[in-house]
């Protein structure tokens, strides 16, 4: 209960401007998901308002209910702007192009293809400029002329119309059709195509050719978003595998999948413009038959790729450069190939516009002690002494300022422990270091920062560093690791250790050839130091 006057909880919807009940989801910084459907309690939320039931939260997101699935798509904005120059032939034929030996006019009006024995031919469009991840809604009026061949209306990436995407279906009739539905962006620009079945041998035509952006819902769009699902598996394994959730572009070109296999395996994967990216597997032995578990997933659309089991069961993808799916349906329980749906339950789901990651994955950030030299960096350190999965944003040769305008883009990662090592202290600078850590430690509330190295060839800097690391150890205490009594301790004894460490410098036993960076030895000590911090601050 809400603890709200009756007549109020017996409305459709009931708004609350400062804030969700305490039973919506939000993310580290207390911002509710944009939908959340709680089947368990007949209950719902959606941009900012209560709904009382889940019926009536499924219907302001324009979703259908069958037993236990859910199916919520496609969504256009009343205002969405076109992006399809002259669909509608105002402009003649314009940058129409007859393709695979077609005849191109336009007559009354609208595109009209003729040609005789030919092998696909097409009238494809210009470039329609589009973003890949996201999803979009082609629409187009199209019959047959004096063709014995029934005209459709396809969609690509490519100017030669190869590989094709989702098509409208063929109309074998010479009356009019309407027909519309989802494609998902595979290019910086996309196509679509009237063409036919099989070569024309007479006309087909086609008029009012449209593409707009497209969403599951209003307010929620690919490719950034997250998803918590609150479940109960099958008592039994599946014969066949299982879909929990699919959030895809109709069919299986493009989709973010998690369904559950014969052999117990929950199969997490992303797949785009036809080739699976990425799939991450939660092992069965984690996966209890007739038990209520939750998946958290989440991506960036960009780099990040992630799930948590039940919190603290972690995987990811963390890539240079990853190939969202674009997709505007979101369904629980079911896919768009039918036969799969879950035969558990689906007791919860929360869905957020942005990328929302799993408080216990940590995020290291820093320089080249991040990034990885010579096979060694705090993110191997910290996994190796852990269950821990690190998401590291290292830049080599970095200073702070750089390191902290690296983490400002990446509002979803904020909710993890932070871990900052500028390890080789480029352009040190005290008084001008200590602001930007203290706007690390605000966009981060759960942070350790661990304390640049002493070594023998950045002497020159010697007395900044120790400056800065006596300013982050008074100033954030328990949240301030000095690496030294680990690499000391990690002396082989040898006299040029031994000077070095009389010298308060890192002990050369503990760095790699170049001087500068830690051998892997070294840094897994420190990982297992950092590992040992954060578990003692509760992160």
């Amino acid at each position: 209960m809400l603890g709200l006057p009756m007549d109020l909880l017996g409305a459709a919807t009931l708004r609350l401007p400062h804030g969700a009940p305490d039973w919506v989801a939000r993310d580290m910084a207390g911002l509710p998901a944009l939908l959340m459907l709680d089947a368990a309690n007949n209950r719902g939320w959606f941009d900012g308002a209560v709904f009382a039931s889940e019926s009536a939260t499924l219907a302001a997101v324009n979703g259908v209910a069958s037993g236990i699935t859910r199916t919520i798509g496609d969504y256009v904005a009343a205002d969405a702007p076109e992006l399809l120059a002259n669909g509608d032939l105002s402009a003649g034929l314009g940058d129409w192009t007859a393709v695979n030996g077609a005849t191109a006019t336009v007559n009354a009006g609208a595109l009209e293809m003729s040609g005789s024995g030919l092998t696909n031919p097409s009238i494809r469009s210009g470039a329609i400029p589009t973003v890949q991840g996201k999803a979009y809604r082609m629409k187009a009026t199209y019959r047959r002329g004096t063709s014995s061949s029934s005209p459709l209306v396809v969609s690509s990436r490519a100017t030669s119309l190869s590989p094709v995407g989702n098509s409208l279906p063929a109309n074998a009739t010479t009356a009019n059709i309407t027909q519309q539905r989802i494609f998902a962006a595979e290019a910086t620009a996309s196509y679509i195509a009237l063409r036919t079945a099989s070569g024309p041998n007479g006309t087909v035509i086609g008029d009012d050719f449209s593409v707009k952006e497209a969403a599951a819902f209003r307010g929620f769009s690919a490719p950034e978003f997250t998803a918590l699902l609150r479940f109960r598996t099958p008592a039994s394994l599946p014969a066949a595998p299982r879909v929990l959730f699919s959030f895809d572009d109709g069919g299986a070109r493009n989709r973010y999948r998690i369904g559950l296999n014969t052999d117990g395996t929950l199969s997490i994967l992303l797949d785009s413009n036809g080739v699976n990216r990425i799939t991450l597997t939660i092992p069965a032995a984690l996966v209890t038959l007739n038990g209520e578990h939750r998946l958290h997933l989440s991506s960036n659309g960009a780099t990040r790729f992630l799930a948590a089991l039940d919190g603290t069961n972690l995987f990811g993808s963390q890539v240079g450069s990853m190939v969202p799916a674009g997709a505007a349906w979101l369904r629980l329980g079911t896919s768009p190939a039918g036969g799969e749906d879950w035969t558990g339950q689906i007791l919860d789901a929360a869905f957020f516009n942005r990328e929302v990651v799993p408080g216990w994955f940590v995020w290291a950030v820093g320089d080249s002690y991040v990034a990885s030299i010579g096979g060694a960096s705090v993110e191997q350190g910290v996994e190796a002494s852990s269950s821990r999965q690190v998401l590291a944003t290292g830049i080599s040769g970095s200073a702070i300022a750089a390191q902290l305008a690296a983490m400002q883009p990446n509002p979803g990662l904020a909710g993890c422990p932070l871990v900052h090592w500028d390890g080789d202290a480029n352009g040190v600078s005290v008084e001008e270091d200590k602001a930007i850590f203290e706007a690390m430690a605000t966009f981060c509330p759960r942070h350790v920062f661990v304390g640049a190295t002493r070594r023998a060839n950045n002497a020159a800097l010697a007395g900044a560093v120790d400056q800065r690391n006596g300013w982050l150890a008074s100033r954030f205490g328990a949240r301030y690791l000095d690496p030294h009594p680990a690499l000391a301790a990690l002396s082989d004894g040898s006299s040029g250790d031994l000077a070095a460490l009389a010298a308060n410098r890192v002990p050369p036993s503990c760095l790699q050839g170049d001087g500068v960076h830690l051998t892997p030895a070294a840094m897994a000590v420190i990982g297992g130091a950092i590992a040992a911090k954060l578990t003692a601050l509760g992160f």
